[in-house]
């Protein structure tokens, strides 16, 4: 009796102790956010319901709210110039399924390296990534943080030469 109450009690010491350690999806995200911010990357969260943008892609395309997405954004220092176009391009599915991605601004034509990233992701037909956005100081890809650090390293790669478009 003496042995299953000290037993009880150490259970209610030591539960709380272990509930609190980092889970292996945790731990992963911490190791890829911190390679990220390694590099100067801003990592911000994507409401699908409060951004407008998103919001109007959801209702479009239901099966991105599976996921929680996330903005990864490198901004050009100041000794750097940013990109020469600003643009975004979405990722939708068609009737049939595919995944294609489309300009926002139907006028706005692709610079290569951005046409290169969108052919390598319309031929992997991977739900990862939702958004491409270059801004006036800025690139950044809009995906669920999927995988781990080899996926970030090419993320960052990517990121660094959508910067330089």
């Amino acid at each position: 009796m003496v042995y299953l109450i000290i037993g009880l009690a150490m259970l209610f010491i030591l539960g709380p102790v272990f509930m609190l350690r980092p889970s292996a999806r945790e731990r992963r995200l911490a190791r890829i956010r911190q390679r990220a911010l390694a590099e100067h990357v801003v990592i911000s969260p994507i409401s699908l319901t409060r951004d407008t943008k998103f919001n109007a892609q959801l209702q479009r395309n239901p099966h991105i709210d599976g996921h929680r997405w996330y903005r990864y954004q490198l901004v050009a220092r100041e000794d750097q110039t940013g990109p020469s176009v600003k643009g975004e391009w979405l990722q939708r599915k068609t009737r049939d399924g595919t995944l294609v991605w489309e300009s926002s601004d139907v006028t706005l034509t692709a610079p290569p390296a951005v046409q290169a990233l969108i052919e390598q992701w319309q031929q992997q037909q991977t739900e990862d990534f939702l958004a491409l956005e270059l801004g006036p100081r800025s690139a950044a890809i809009v995906w669920n943080e999927r995988g781990d650090e080899a996926e970030v390293t090419q993320l960052l790669d990517d990121l660094k030469r959508l910067l330089a478009v």
